[in-house]
């Protein structure tokens, strides 16, 4: 087996929780690794799924839960998906670091199923017959709540899954030990902290590339396969989150947060952040405001 690239979830600043939503003609189908957990529903499509040195099939309907560094990829079967134009991948997953919850599961008796859950996911977990219109309304909630309130949520969401009388079936036995591609982690760490760092400032991918000494090819490429998002992708939805984040802290008006979070223009500003959140900045910031009095 070829080695198996470390993947780099693109968190929100400091948050250890993120929302992500597929459609595509296929799946990212690189076998790959993260340090975050993964809860991901099959909405469309189906194939093989690669899970550590094991090999199933997956369709339609499905949750799955990956623990740390558990190398996966779900892979389309039969003719090339992109050849028919058809939407052929279409998944929601959930990405959290267990790390950051590490006392509340360690010392409390209520979280006693969720620690064992997680404990079985480090070897890939098929989870039968849950309600997933429910825990699918759930995942979406958390893309649209506070940081303190996503933590709740998730937490409640892994407590329906261990409680849950439907079958949790393990994918692997034993996990053996695999070629690793730890090399570029450290870059990609890297890519991440300017990112971070310069969200503000006008960054072409001709500059990032040569800040790392590459080409504009050699990076988007890079930046591709360890994120599935290019460049550009990845910073309008850097910006766009942190334009959220100002919101939700009452400080800044949404034309504030426009330029607060890296926009110049407040009509891409508009298109970027429909695009993104699936609502109008006002429309969020009402939702937010909705949500308090609630």
């Amino acid at each position: 087996m070829s080695a198996v690239i470390g993947f780099k979830v693109p968190m929100c600043q400091d948050s250890s929780i993120r929302v992500e939503e597929y459609v595509d003609t296929q799946f990212y189908n690189t076998i790959h690794f993260h340090e975050e957990y993964q809860i991901t529903l099959i909405l469309d499509g189906d194939g093989s799924l690669a899970v550590g040195e094991k090999v199933c099939k997956f369709k339609s309907g499905e949750f799955y839960l990956f623990g740390k560094n558990l190398p996966h990829a779900f892979r389309n079967d039969g003719t090339k998906v992109e050849e028919t134009n058809k939407i052929k991948a279409h998944y929601i997953s959930v990405f959290f670091n267990v790390d950051s919850y590490g006392f509340l599961l360690n010392e409390n008796q209520e979280t006693k199923g969720i620690k064992e859950l997680l404990s079985q996911a480090l070897y890939g977990l098929v989870l039968g017959n849950v309600d997933a219109h429910y825990l699918e309304d759930k995942m979406r909630m958390l893309a649209t709540l506070s940081e303190f309130d996503q933590v709740l949520e998730l937490l409640t969401i892994l407590d329906h899954i261990s409680t849950a009388t439907g079958h949790k079936k393990l994918i692997n036995n034993k996990i053996e030990s695999l070629d690793y591609d730890v090399n570029t982690i450290d870059e990609i760490n890297e890519v991440f902290e300017f990112i971070k760092c310069n969200y503000k400032k006008k960054i072409s991918l001709e500059t990032i590339a040569g800040h790392f000494n590459m080409t504009s090819a050699t990076f988007g490429r890079f930046f591709k396969l360890r994120t599935q998002k290019t460049f550009s992708q990845y910073l309008i939805e850097t910006r766009i989150l942190k334009a959220c984040e100002l919101i939700r802290s009452g400080s800044h008006n949404t034309t504030e947060s426009c330029y607060n979070s890296g926009f110049t223009n407040i009509s891409n500003f508009h298109r970027h952040f429909k695009k993104v959140i699936g609502m109008t900045p006002t429309q969020y910031k009402l939702s937010i405001e909705k949500n308090k009095v609630n």
